[in-house]
């Protein structure tokens, strides 16, 4: 949904459209410098040339309905690492509702963000048969990988920058199972469920 705020791109100083609450780094449509909230307010991170050539029934700036509930695709970041990439998509709901959908080898899950607080320094050290804590509390770790931004479009709800460091982590613990991406910036926590292509109806 649109939200009030005036952005000026720190690199050609145009007014960034497509700016709203959850806006955290979102590409120039004037100079395309990809341009995120710092410490300092609005950075240029420079131009990324990246290379977004999978197919997939997912686009920039594409409306569908997911469950009855409507929304458009506002980004998309790509996340390579040793064995292939997969891409995360930011999808907008018109109940102003926004989540993950990640797609990978044709398989896509919907994330939910979770509100918790873990620990950065048991993150950045995990490892598959480990523990990290959240909320205080021990989880177990089934699968780490370390991977890094390839490509990024749109606008996203994460203070990312393109070829950063991104430690991505599966954990389990009282019968539950969590995803956690930590970058530079930003650290977010997600449940998901796997959903199917023909549950998107595309308008």
């Amino acid at each position: 949904m649109a939200h009030d705020v005036s952005v000026s791109c720190p690199s050609c100083g145009v007014a960034i459209a497509e700016i709203n609450a959850h806006t955290r780094s979102v590409a120039c449509a004037h100079c395309s410098n990809w341009v995120y909230l710092g410490s300092n307010g609005w950075e240029a991170a420079g131009l990324f040339e990246h290379a977004m050539d999978a197919p997939s029934m997912l686009q920039l700036g594409k409306r569908g309905k997911l469950n009855d509930r409507d929304f458009v695709v506002r980004g998309r970041v790509r996340l390579s690492y040793a064995e292939g990439f997969w891409d995360e998509w930011w999808l907008e709901f018109d109940d102003q509702d926004h989540q993950w959908l990640e797609e990978d080898d044709g398989v896509y899950r919907l994330h939910v963000t979770i509100n918790a607080e873990p620990e950065v320094e048991t993150i950045n050290a995990a490892t598959v048969g480990g523990n990290v804590m959240i909320d205080g509390e021990s989880w177990f770790v089934s699968e780490r990988i370390d991977a890094q931004v390839a490509g990024v479009e749109g606008s996203l709800p994460v203070a990312i920058v393109p070829s950063e460091r991104v430690v991505c982590i599966d954990v389990m613990g009282k019968g539950l199972k969590m995803s956690i991406e930590c970058g530079d910036n930003d650290i977010h926590i997600t449940r998901s469920r796997v959903i199917r292509g023909a549950q998107v109806v595309w308008k």
